[in-house]
């Protein structure tokens, strides 16, 4: 194992085995270590990134890993595998989740079901040599892509924020899960019900001070 190797699985087995605790006393320290093990994930983070075609959102990506990474160290259990196996297979959903909400569905459940993409300048072209005029109908397109659209713009702009104000890693997953009607663990970090409430109405409210002070469009 080499030295960056060496330092990674320590990092991940130094935040995965941190009691809550401590965790929530010492939340900068936490934050650091974080910080490091995701420099030390840097070179794997930028290779899947490329390999998935989201060079163009890089930040965003960059994003989905960080939540990836902290997802993986939930999970991790150094007694079945290295903290860097177990945190690629991670790192490649959290990708592909945002590949399929970005990009056409490239899914093995769309293949298995015989859903493939096709050229509509193909289709209008061999329309049009018929006669005729090639329109697809959909009545909730309109409504999907607005929704989508929507959604990554909400959440780009609110990662933003929330880098602005420091938001820690923690919390930032127990803010999106809120915002994006994603289940999740209402132990998790020792947090109950009331208390993540609390952490998303908190973190919403100043993400809105600092929106009402400052424009972000500018830098999207």
């Amino acid at each position: 194992m080499g030295e960056l190797a060496g330092e990674l699985e320590y990092l991940a087995r130094t935040l995965s085995q941190m009691p809550l605790s401590e965790v929530r006393r010492k939340p900068l320290l936490y934050d650091r270590i974080f910080a490091r093990l995701l420099d030390c994930l840097r070179p794997r983070i930028g290779h899947l990134i490329q390999r998935y075609g989201l060079s163009d959102m890089r930040e965003d990506a960059e994003q989905a890993c960080a939540i990836g990474v902290h997802r993986a160290l939930e999970t991790y259990d150094p007694r079945k595998a290295r903290f860097t196996t177990h945190v690629t297979w991670q790192l490649r959903g959290e990708l592909q989740s945002l590949r399929h909400r970005v990009r056409l569905d490239q899914r093995q459940s769309a293949q298995s079901a015989q859903v493939r993409t096709v050229s509509l300048e193909a289709l209008s072209a061999a329309y049009a040599e018929r006669g005729e005029v090639f329109e697809i109908v959909d009545e909730t397109a309109l409504q999907r892509v607005e929704r989508t659209c929507s959604n990554a713009l909400v959440r780009r702009s609110l990662l933003r924020l929330m880098n602005r104000i420091e938001t820690p890693v923690q919390e930032r997953v127990i803010v999106l899960e809120s915002v994006f009607d994603r289940e999740g663990d209402d132990s998790r970090y020792g947090k109950t019900r009331e208390q993540r409430r609390q952490i998303v109405r908190r973190n919403i409210r100043n993400c809105a001070r600092i929106a009402a002070t400052t424009t972000i469009t500018a830098e999207m």
